[in-house]
């Protein structure tokens, strides 16, 4: 299991506009559609979703294992647990799972519990990185250099979701950067399970970026899948 690190997710927020991208289309796709709850999986390192989306609902509830000091928006409700582990008792209209499915221990597990946490014609928005644009072919070129076969998320995901009734959407972001040693600061997250090989190969990896990376913008694409219970 990857574990999360904050510093580097900090350092990948300060650089890109995915947030601000993923709340706006969120929010799109949830207009005209009924919710009076969501149930947010992990928090990250500030309530980005809670403090523009929880006026949409009537309650809204986060559930995050790290320990946190940010202050969230009035009227949201912090559940400290691993969801996993976590016993809760009641359902939800909504669960957002944005970015969290790379950490679980057990993903198939997880995905379930989500689905046997919605209400009756509930929805789950899962956001994973897409295969796509920059990213997908920096991961497979980094998975040669290490000699090791990358299976990504969005497909691992897609598998948990056979048969049933999906919606995708592809909304690109940006990671802006100063210098080709600053991007490979900034993908730091990105190879989190490999944080050794990815520091090992450093010099092959920045040369990848300069071959490859054109201008100082570095796209990757979100995927937002919206899954009806």
């Amino acid at each position: 299991m990857v574990e999360f690190n904050p510093t580097w997710y900090k350092k990948l927020i300060t650089s890109t506009n995915e947030k601000n991208v993923l709340i706006s289309n969120i929010a799109d796709i949830l207009q005209g559609k009924p919710h009076e709850s969501c149930l947010e999986i992990g928090l990250g390192v500030y309530p980005f979703f809670a403090e523009n989306l929880s006026n949409n609902f009537k309650r809204y509830t986060i559930v995050e294992k790290r320990r946190t000091e940010t202050l969230l928006p009035r009227d949201v409700k912090l559940i400290l647990d691993d969801w996993e582990k976590a016993r809760l008792d009641e359902k939800f209209d909504v669960i957002l799972a944005s970015h969290v499915v790379y950490y679980f221990k057990n993903k198939r597990k997880a995905v379930e519990k989500m689905f046997a946490s919605l209400n009756d014609n509930g929805r789950i928005i899962f956001v994973v990185n897409g295969k796509e644009s920059d990213y997908g072919p920096i991961k497979l070129a980094f998975s040669k250099m290490i000699g090791e076969r990358y299976v990504f998320a969005y497909d691992e995901l897609m598998d948990f979701l056979k048969g049933r009734a999906v919606k995708q959407y592809t909304t690109p972001s940006e990671i802006n950067f100063s210098s080709y040693e600053d991007l490979f600061e900034t993908l730091r997250i990105f190879f989190d399970n490999y944080p050794e090989e990815y520091e090992d190969n450093k010099h092959r990896i920045i040369e990848y970026l300069k071959e490859n990376i054109k201008g100082r913008k570095f796209i990757l694409d979100q995927k937002i899948i919206e899954v009806e219970n």
